[in-house]
């Protein structure tokens, strides 16, 4: 079976997609580089995927490489299938590039369908824009739930100043 797949690109306006057809029974790091590849990076760089909910928030990771020395690499790109973390149930994933710069992808599954005879996959069947050269800016505030911060109000455990007094510090 066939998934033809959105990488959307985050950007500060244009539209910056690429529609990648690929086959079920591919790897993540399969969909890693044809990702690399379509958007013009050296490939260098770390980069995750990222399961998701209905509202798109970032779940478990799937790394390119395994960073943790004391786990197994269980859920490493190299041996997570698309088929099992892409379908109807769940459609979309987030990516991740380059952790300094911080380029960031929705993958959604547009639709399955049958492999055409004389076809190599991966492929990029469709391309829309062009990448920026930087990626854009992360706004930390906004995503800062302020009813969530112990630090603001009366309820701050370490009082104005963190639990520490101006006048006892040495």
């Amino acid at each position: 079976m066939l998934y033809k797949l959105r990488v959307f690109l985050e950007t500060d306006g244009d539209d910056v997609y690429r529609d990648i057809e690929i086959q079920e029974d591919a790897t993540l790091e399969d969909l890693h580089n044809v990702i690399v590849q379509s958007f013009d990076f050296d490939g260098l760089e770390m980069a995750s995927f990222y399961l998701t909910d209905d509202e798109l928030n970032q779940g478990m990771e799937i790394p390119l490489f395994n960073m943790d020395e004391t786990s197994r690499a269980n859920n490493m790109m190299s041996n997570t299938l698309i088929k099992d973390v892409l379908g109807e149930q769940t459609p979309n994933l987030l990516y991740v590039y380059d952790f300094l710069k911080m380029w960031r992808f929705l993958v959604s599954l547009m639709e399955t369908g049958e492999e055409a005879p004389g076809i190599e996959y991966p492929q990029v069947a469709h391309a829309q824009g062009i990448r920026p050269e930087d990626p854009p800016e992360i706004d930390f505030n906004s995503i800062n739930n302020e009813d969530e911060d112990i630090f603001k109000g009366d309820d701050n455990p370490f009082g104005e100043y963190f639990g520490y007094d101006d006048e006892e510090w040495n």
